[in-house]
């Protein structure tokens, strides 16, 4: 197994109006109880920290529901393992995550919530392969070949097997400069959930986690990935679809379960997302949308979650993100998440959400 290389620093940089850390409402997210409900027991403010994934819609929602109901929303924009650290630790009242917690986390952050912890699925998205090569136009992968990058045994753009998915297309002898997420991440879960599903190498080797020891160069946050590959030439890397649009990125199409070379997009993120069976116990509502044996699928597709316990040590901050995850489930809410690169919850598992979010207590 190849060793990481450092971090790439990255100062000062943004991806269209996307930032790493996001602050919503107005607010910074303090990492102090005390600034928010968690210690003060006032429901006019909620502090929450996880997905960089999610955070521009979270970011949209945290606006908008603080111009209608005047309750802020803090969101600090850390990664869906640090959402998870910071959620079991009580340091914030809910935390965000693309990943679902493990067997061990789910038992630490119910005892220390006393409580059961809820996964509340709130959007979908896409995870898109960037990248930098301006020789390579229309470029297609698959699963296999991709985990052969990110292990480091595929090094250049003309590649055997990158030249057998590309007939007719000229490569450069470019070395490929993957970049991975340096955090904790749901979408470094995700993306490996996948390799792990089409490589048993990959998944024997590595395997799915929120910090797969991928070969490359790691950055921070989706925005920290996507401008590093904006600036590498002959870079890889991985981020929400949204991110990739927003930022005018470059990105492959992706062989599917039935064979078929789809691009990312919301109506092949929604195919993936119609295609699925979702769990009946509400109070365990994770799944996977990877690797979707629809045709018309794209094949990188996962939700993401709030995380909130079931009965809540603080009663008003509780009540509070209750009714601000009801707001955001309405199917007004839900027809906005389009714009940005998501695709809305199917009604059943919006269903589903509700009658979980009915257990708050």
């Amino acid at each position: 197994m190849r060793m990481r290389q450092p971090r790439l620093a990255l100062r000062g940089i943004t991806v269209g109006a996307i930032a790493t850390a996001v602050v919503l409402a107005g607010a910074a997210c303090s990492s102090n109880p005390s600034s928010g409900t968690s210690g003060s027991g006032s429901s006019s403010t909620i502090n929450g920290a996880g997905s960089t994934f999610a955070a521009p819609m979270y970011q949209q929602w945290a606006g908008q529901y603080h111009a209608a109901h005047g309750t802020q929303i803090n969101y600090q924009a850390i990664g869906s393992g640090g959402g998870i650290s910071e959620f079991t630790q009580g340091v914030v009242d809910f935390g965000a995550t693309d990943a679902p917690m493990t067997s061990t986390e789910q038992a630490a952050a119910q005892a220390s919530q006393g409580s059961v912890v809820l996964h509340i699925p709130m959007i979908i998205g896409a995870v898109v392969l960037i990248y930098n090569e301006p020789g390579i136009s229309g470029l297609k992968l698959d699963g296999p070949t991709l985990a052969n990058i990110f292990q480091g045994n595929i090094k250049k753009w003309n590649d055997p097997a990158i030249k057998a998915l590309n007939p007719g297309v000229s490569l450069p002898s470019d070395a490929i400069q993957p970049v991975f997420r340096a955090d904790s991440s749901g979408t470094s879960f995700a993306f490996s959930s996948y390799l792990s599903a089409v490589s048993p190498t990959f998944a024997s080797q590595i395997g799915a986690s929120k910090t797969p020891a991928f070969s490359g160069t790691g950055a921070t946050g989706s925005s920290g990935v996507a401008a590093a590959v904006q600036q590498t030439k002959g870079a890889i890397g991985y981020v929400e679809y949204g991110y990739a649009v927003q930022g005018h990125l470059t990105f492959a199409t992706v062989k599917n379960a039935s064979g078929q070379f789809v691009a990312p997009s919301t109506a092949s993120t929604e195919a993936a997302a119609a295609a699925a069976t979702f769990p009946t116990d509400v109070t365990h509502l994770t799944f996977s949308l990877n690797n979707s044996s629809a045709s018309s699928a794209y094949p990188i597709v996962t939700p993401t979650y709030i995380l909130i316990a079931q009965k809540p040590k603080n009663t008003a901050s509780g009540k509070a993100v209750k009714a601000w995850l009801e707001w955001a489930l309405s199917s007004a809410q839900q027809s906005e998440v389009t714009k940005l690169g998501y695709v809305p919850l199917p009604s059943q598992l919006i269903t589903l959400d509700q009658a979980a979010l009915k257990t708050v207590s």
